[in-house]
């Protein structure tokens, strides 16, 4: 066993995908088979199972590849501690976040980090929660920010902040000048929730188990709108179809550039509060326990810590 075998196979479980495997390994793809075939030989068992147009690995394989991964990086950390040991902050810091945090926070972060390392590339990007899980499993991202509950073995968590959340309504509804607004209250208007997928989604349903409830309708739920993404959701309730729960990141956020925007005049759109206690949610930043750059990690949080939106509370100011 080699690590060029190593490479091969984990780029095969990667891409499920002989061929797209061996052009990423930059090696023919009788080269890759071969040398796949010799170690599943060595090992005595199957890691793949071959079909045509579709591969899969097998159960035993996925334990085999699991551990492959760990060795990627033990070697990782190596050529790291040898190439980086006086200068453990150049290269890059590949960074992934939810789609509700990602727009609100790497505005103040891209600069932020660049002045405590400028040598380093900040590389972002936005998913879902499990997306941003199963990257940061297979060493596609260094770190990701997500919402708890999240619990993983062998990712470690950092608090970062607690978000409050705030009801936002179009000028003139009736319950503008609120600021003891129920959960429940919720089930009896036009709620505008995010698509299925959206952690942000099941938050927003926790504060209001009668709209839990009438998502189990057939056909899915009355009285919903659904939109794919904060800034879509806004906007629909500057044009009146309906109220919607925010996180207060998105309260004093400018993502627009044009004077008609909701955003921009505050004309069209009141925020309300709930009554205590608020609800919230808290936003982690999650790595691998084995990830071989740990002063980066450290950097990113001092970075973060530096640039949080407006209206969050930092964990240790409570």
């Amino acid at each position: 066993m080699n690590l060029r075998q190593i490479e091969y196979v984990l780029a095969v479980a990667k891409e499920r995908n002989f061929i797209r495997a061996a052009q990423i390994c930059h090696v023919s793809q009788p080269s890759l088979s071969v040398a796949v075939k010799a170690l599943e030989d060595e090992l005595g068992l199957p890691l793949f199972e071959r079909a045509r147009g579709e591969i899969r690995i097998t159960r035993q394989g996925m334990r085999v590849v699991d551990q492959m991964r760990l060795a990627m990086e033990e070697v990782a950390r190596i050529k790291s501690v040898a190439k980086s040991g006086a200068e453990p902050l150049s290269g890059s810091l590949r960074i992934g976040a939810i789609f509700t945090v990602g727009p609100y926070l790497f505005p103040g972060l891209a600069g932020a980090f660049h002045a405590v390392a400028p040598r380093m590339k900040l590389l972002l990007e936005e998913n879902f929660t499990t997306a941003l899980t199963e990257r940061l499993k297979r060493g596609d991202l260094d770190a990701i920010i997500v919402a708890l509950p999240f619990q993983e073995l062998g990712i470690n968590t950092l608090p970062l902040y607690d978000e409050p959340f705030m009801l936002a309504v179009p000028t003139g509804h009736p319950w503008e000048v609120r600021n003891d607004l129920r959960g429940s209250e919720l089930a009896n208007s036009e709620l505008i929730l995010l698509g299925k997928g959206h952690c942000f989604r099941d938050q927003v349903l926790d504060i209001c188990p009668e709209c839990m409830r009438l998502e189990e309708i057939p056909g899915g739920m009355r009285n919903v709108i659904e939109g794919t993404s904060l800034e879509t959701v806004r906007h629909m309730v500057a044009s009146g179809v309906g109220v919607s729960v925010m996180p207060v990141s998105t309260v004093k956020s400018l993502l627009c550039n044009v004077s008609s925007c909701p955003v921009q005049t505050d004309q069209r759109i009141r925020y309300v509060s709930f009554a205590p206690p608020l609800p919230s949610r808290r936003i982690v930043l999650a790595c691998r326990a084995s990830f071989p750059n740990p002063e980066a990690i450290d950097t990113l949080l001092t970075a973060l810590t530096r640039s949080l939106p407006q209206g969050v509370i930092r964990c240790d100011e409570r």
